[in-house]
Order: C-alpha cells, then structure tokens, then sequence
C-alpha cells in the first residue's frame, strides 16, 4: 500500500471525497396529507429550496396514510415510490432536483422526510 506522509492514499481520498460529497445542509418537513396533491413540486410548496442539487431523502416515518414521491432528475426524469414501498428510516442516495408529490385527502399520521444537500 502506498504511503503519502505516513497516511495510505486510499484513507486520503476519502477524506477529500467525504469533504466534497458530503452534505452540509439538511430540511426536516412533514407532509400534511390533508391537502390532495397530483405530482405537486416540494419546492413550489416551499418545503424544499429551488436550484439545489439534492444528495439524499431519507423517510423518518412514512405515516399511515397513502401516498407517492416522485424523485425528478435533472434530465426531468423520475422514479416513484409508493408508501407501501417504503419503511420509517429508508434511505435514497442519489442525486435529484426535486420531489413531486401524490396523495388524496386524508386524516392520518403524515411522513416526516428529510432532504440533503451540499451547498
């Protein structure tokens, strides 16, 4: 293994690749399910800030009312995920630019999400 002042190359990049990628900025929301949404942008809701590339979207608690995410790409392509998909503490980590949301009227334990980025 190579030594690059008595520390291994490897150990190096990932400390410069932790300190690149890692996010520095966060957003913890609850989606109130009693409003109905059809592919409804988090950012135009205000939930999730415009212009930002995010890294991760971890589902702290999924509720138990019905639901969908869409994660939008870039590209404007996306992927869904139903509730019925997901568990409390699942975690996404790809890069997305926003989440598009679905979900009827509904009185029950919303999700709680949390989004990160780096700035």
């Amino acid at each position: 293994m190579s030594v690059w002042g008595g520390e291994s190359i490897y150990n190096k990049l990932q400390e410069v690749l932790t300190a690149v990628l890692s996010p520095n900025r966060a957003v913890k929301f609850t989606v109130d399910l009693s409003i109905v949404r059809n592919d409804r942008s988090l950012i135009d809701e205000g939930e999730l800030p415009a212009g930002k590339t995010f890294l991760y979207l971890t589902v702290l608690k999924k509720g138990t009312g019905s639901w969908s995410l869409k994660m939008k790409f870039s590209d404007n392509s996306t992927i869904e995920y139903f509730s019925d998909d997901l568990a409390d503490g699942y975690l996404m980590d790809r890069r997305f630019v926003d989440i598009l949301f679905t979900n009827s009227a509904q009185t029950v334990a919303n999700p709680v999400l949390l989004v990160e980025w780096k700035e």
